[in-house]
């Protein structure tokens, strides 16, 4: 599991490092390179929340000026959500991130696999 994590996170800082406008594909990344180092340099339940603030104005701002949300985003915000113990709001993310990246159903499908084990073992 860590090794998925590790790599969903580099994915994702790799891919945040965009500008904090709109770039030239169209999509909206906030200060998803900001709240990500700060929550990554600093891990807290502060700096966790922060990022997730972000992470859900990220996708709000998206869907208000009717842009595609980044990938990852909703991926990203499904792990954070398994991690704290809602596995079905998690699902409800993962869902979205495919429904949007088809090409993420492998990777997805196999944190869900991680995600009810999870939750079958409490």
């Amino acid at each position: 599991m860590k090794i998925i994590a590790s790599c969903l996170i580099a994915s994702l800082v790799f891919l945040g490092g965009c500008a904090a406008t709109v770039t030239e594909a169209g999509y909206y990344w906030g200060d998803y390179s900001q709240t990500l180092y700060k929550y990554t340099k600093d891990p807290s339940e502060t700096t966790l929340a922060e990022h997730v603030e972000e992470l859900e104005d990220i996708i709000a701002k998206s869907e208000e000026k009717g842009l595609k949300v980044p990938p990852g985003i909703h991926a990203e915000l499904g792990y954070i959500k398994a991690r704290q113990g809602n596995d079905a709001l998690a699902m409800g993310y993962y869902e979205k991130e495919m429904s949007l990246y088809p090409e993420s159903r492998l990777f997805l499908e196999r944190l869900t696999v991680e995600t009810s084990k999870g939750s079958d073992q409490s």
